[in-house]
């Protein structure tokens, strides 16, 4: 047998290892959550968390990712990290262009595969 050929178990084992490494970085298991806690006021705060794998953090991309209206409190916040309205307004506009799963097409055309 040459040294270059590989077996079926060969084969099996080598593809069980790269699904094992792909799944370490794709976690289709991500979801975005919307929970409440009680404050010791009686206030009532909603947070926004996305889940991704083992860990958990506050996000958000249409407003604030903490809110509480009785406080009249509102946090923003993108994977975790905390920015001013300012900031989170600057860097939501500073998004440019189209998604990749759409193409431009002018006023009254569409371009459909």
């Amino acid at each position: 047998m040459n040294k270059y050929q590989t077996t079926k178990e060969q084969k099996e084992e080598a593809l069980a290892e790269e699904i094992h490494n792909i799944k370490k970085w794709v976690n289709p298991k991500g979801k975005t959550r919307r929970v409440s806690k009680i404050e010791e006021d009686g206030s009532k705060t909603i947070a926004l968390a996305l889940q991704m794998g083992d860990r958990t953090v506050f996000h958000s991309e249409e407003g604030p990712a903490l809110i509480n209206k009785e406080q009249k409190r509102k946090e923003y916040y993108l994977n975790g990290i905390e920015y001013t309205f300012d900031d989170w307004n600057e860097i939501m506009k500073g998004k440019e262009g189209l998604p990749w799963y759409k193409k431009a097409a002018a006023k009254g055309q569409t371009h459909r595969n």
